[in-house]
């Protein structure tokens, strides 16, 4: 995004937004270029068997008179299967905890303006991890900081094995101040809704954002 300030809008939304190239040379000691792309700001249960036999009972008694022969034979087998669950439950909720795990890290980044917050690299992975860094120390350099909370409601769109998509449709309260001075950075909104369409991928045993796509104002269709 070019300089434009987005005052109370997800201050997480705005920044992850539409971005410029950005260099943490400053804060690095090297010479790091920013590419992005876009915009964007159980267990498992055994199947068991339960099997019944109940046995026949047999009695002859011999007599001049014939006594009744009484044989009584039950033979009763119940199969209740428990349907084996899969890892899915497990892996959606390791899916949404780490979504909500990279807003989390960014608001926490943006508290200070550090684009070397160990919390960034914890959640989020090429391109957003770069983009991310990029908005960070431009805000660093102008003593711009983030404020305010956002609220998520996200939900698992589609989910492979090592990649997933989720849907949100955040509240944001937050906005941008300047350090120095308090004052809010223009332009000024309201607290808004804004739709965030998130990648995740499977990071060796972790699940980190990837990309985000943002719709300011609006929430995905048939959220």
């Amino acid at each position: 995004m070019a300089k434009s300030r987005v005052g109370r809008m997800a201050v997480a939304a705005a920044r992850l937004g539409q971005v410029d190239d950005r260099s943490l040379s400053g804060l690095t000691g090297g010479n790091i270029t920013k590419s992005y792309c876009g915009r964007a700001r159980l267990s498992i249960l055994p199947v068991l068997g339960l099997v019944a036999l109940a046995l026949a009972a047999c009695s002859n008694t011999p007599s001049a008179t014939p006594t009744t022969s009484s044989t009584s034979a039950t033979s009763s087998t119940t199969s209740s299967t428990v349907p084996s669950t899969t890892t899915v439950p497990s892996t959606d909720a390791a899916i949404l905890v780490a979504y909500r795990a990279e807003w989390s890290a960014f608001e926490h980044a943006e508290a200070d303006a550090n684009p070397l917050d160990p919390l960034l690299k914890a959640t989020m992975v090429d391109p957003l991890l770069h983009q991310v860094e990029g908005y960070l120390v431009a805000d660093n350099q102008e003593g711009i900081v983030g404020r305010g909370p956002i609220t998520l409601d996200p939900k698992i769109a589609s989910a492979t094995a090592t990649s997933a998509t989720v849907s949100d449709c955040s509240y944001s309260k937050a906005y941008l101040y300047y350090k120095r001075s308090g004052k809010e950075v223009p332009p000024i909104t309201g607290p808004e809704r804004i739709g965030v369409k998130a990648t995740l991928v499977l990071n060796g045993s972790t699940w980190k954002v990837k990309s985000q796509v943002l719709t300011e104002g609006s929430c995905p269709a048939g959220y």
